[in-house]
């Protein structure tokens, strides 16, 4: 594997929520799981680290990020304040190719929703908001979107009520329609209430998920890369 594809495979199984926040990322079991060196490893936990998805701590090792209560509540207000920008800009250029591509994200999503594959659609329904960012046409605008949502992955992870799903499949259909429609402040509109109806699905008292072991979340490779 390469050093992209493994740091795919570790970003995926945070953001799909494989790897709980706070699982320790040792070096040696990582270079095992892919069948590499640690060498290899330590840019990559590094890269991962820059974007905060995961934490290095001197003399202790790496972690998969865990956010704290006030973190949580800073990632959704910084959503809501980037996002609502987001939304406006891309209504203002979105092409029927975008929104035909937006309706097939949700799509994905609604299908791995019925097949009960939970970390597939999570993952799914952060694409749907970084796709909204893409189609701004504006690369460092992309890379905030992408970072954010990230990062509310694990607040996802660790703070939703049980039986909630968070971004509702329903909510981005509206926002796809306010984007059809053109009209930015209705599309704006939309996308606040989405991302507080996000936040009203979380129990934001300090628990801990049970970590999973680095091999389960790994397992779909077949014991090695």
């Amino acid at each position: 594997m390469t050093d992209d594809e493994i740091y795919r495979e570790i970003f995926d199984a945070i953001v799909e929520g494989r790897l709980s926040p706070g699982e320790k990322l040792g070096q040696d079991e990582l270079g095992k799981v892919f069948g590499v060196s640690k060498t290899r490893i330590r840019p990559i936990l590094h890269r991962l680290n820059d974007q905060k998805i995961v934490v290095i701590e001197p003399m202790r090792g790496a972690f998969v990020a865990r956010p704290s209560v006030e973190e949580a509540r800073e990632v959704n207000a910084a959503r809501q304040i980037i996002e609502e920008g987001v939304i406006r800009a891309a209504t203002r250029v979105a092409q029927p190719a975008h929104l035909k591509l937006l309706r097939e994200i949700v799509a994905e999503e609604r299908a791995a929703r019925d097949n009960r594959n939970g970390g597939r659609a999570h993952r799914l329904t952060g694409e749907f908001h970084c796709e909204l960012a893409r189609i701004t046409g504006n690369e460092v605008v992309s890379e905030v979107v992408r970072e954010l949502v990230s990062r509310d992955s694990l607040v996802v992870a660790l703070y939703q009520r049980p039986g909630s799903s968070g971004c509702s499949l329903h909510g981005h259909a509206d926002l796809i329609d306010r984007i059809a429609e053109g009209d930015e402040d209705a599309a704006a509109h939309a996308m606040r209430h989405h991302l507080r109806d996000v936040m009203s699905t979380l129990d934001l008292g300090d628990r801990t998920r049970k970590a999973d072991a680095l091999a389960k979340a790994f397992s779909h490779l077949g014991g090695g890369a």
